[in-house]
């Protein structure tokens, strides 16, 4: 699992680059017969049922991760850039970035001194900031193209016990999950069809998994993405624990049978879990899943995560062990049905 989470939290996938989808699609090709792209640049295959009228379970997450897009060039050499998703601009001053051009370059956002700032501490905007590679004004112009992606910089570090961090854990932890659940799976016999698919374009609108359920047109969907992990500075109320396993939501938006069967398998079979209650929308692709076509019975199984939305997000290792679990006892319990 470590493997894994590193090779894909490291790989960019600004919306826009599909180094992470070259790479998911290659994972996924040890457990399905075909691997399928589609124009948007989903990735998804079906693992079969030995019943070719089986129904057909959707296990989704998405590929795509926060980072910016090159809007400008100032002549003095600083690159001006817009965030591509919903990045946290308190943790931007000094970040570390890699400006994906060809070849990549390394940058850091600039930083006021202290001793310069006059006591300040007002928040700059993504758009009001810059980006040092080092170049000059003509140099820059000329290397990095208008339109460039830039991620942070890669990194992978194991803290202690289970827990891992790095960019984009948001939602490679999911990604992870489901090449699990299929791992799990592959030699199983299998009631249901299993469709995993990995979408893009989550963080700019939840835009890729509208149009590969269209495609795939599930009997039944769970969609595995990141939630809150509590830490002191957070409100307890709205947070999962980080280690207490699978986050299962209740929501108005996903489905009441299919939420209560991964609720039951849980209990039964000892998989952590615990719950998460949102009032409306879910703020994930089962959002828009649920509402493709006549409508997708789906659930959502969240793993919880620290510092979401910064180069430093933080997960367990047991959390996402525990979706793929629940994800794949889901596929055997025989529950998916056509008229679910």
């Amino acid at each position: 699992m470590v493997e894994l989470l590193k090779t894909l939290c490291e790989a960019p996938g600004v919306n826009g680059v599909k180094d992470i989808s070259a790479l998911v699609a290659e994972r996924l090709a040890a457990y399905v017969p075909q691997v399928h792209t589609d124009r948007v640049g989903n990735v998804w295959g079906v693992l079969p049922a030995a019943q070719k009228d089986a129904p057909t379970l959707l296990l989704e997450a998405h590929l795509d991760e926060i980072g910016f897009v090159v809007t400008g060039i100032t002549d003095d050499g600083f690159l001006r850039v817009s965030a591509c998703g919903g990045v946290d601009e308190r943790t931007l001053s000094a970040a570390e970035v890699v400006v994906l051009c060809e070849p990549p370059l390394s940058g850091v956002f600039c930083s006021t001194p202290p001793h310069l700032s006059g006591g300040e501490s007002k928040l700059l905007t993504t758009e009001q900031r810059g980006i040092d590679v080092g170049l000059t004004g003509d140099d820059a112009k000329q290397r990095v193209p208008i339109g460039t992606r830039v991620m942070f910089a890669p990194r992978f570090d194991c803290l202690l016990g289970d827990r891992v961090c790095a960019k984009a854990l948001d939602d490679r932890a999911g990604v992870a999950a489901v090449l699990r659940a299929l791992e799990l799976l592959k030699d199983a016999e299998r009631p249901c069809h299993v469709a995993a698919v990995f979408s893009v374009q989550e963080e700019v609108g939840m835009r890729g998994a509208a149009a590969a359920a269209f495609a795939v047109q599930p009997d039944a969907a769970v969609v595995t993405d990141v939630s809150f992990a509590y830490t002191p500075d957070a409100d307890k109320t709205r947070c999962g624990v980080l280690g207490d396993g699978a986050m299962l939501g209740m929501s108005p938006v996903l489905d009441e049978r299919l939420t209560a069967c991964l609720r039951q398998l849980a209990e039964k079979q000892e998989i952590p879990f615990q719950y998460e209650a949102m009032g409306g929308s879910t703020g994930t692709d089962a959002d828009k899943i649920s509402i493709v076509r006549d409508g997708i019975p789906t659930a959502l199984l969240s793993i919880p995560l620290r510092y979401m939305h910064t180069p430093v997000e933080v997960a367990s290792l047991g959390d996402i062990e525990s979706v793929a679990r629940l994800m794949a006892a889901l596929v055997l319990s025989g529950e998916v049905r056509t008229d679910a």
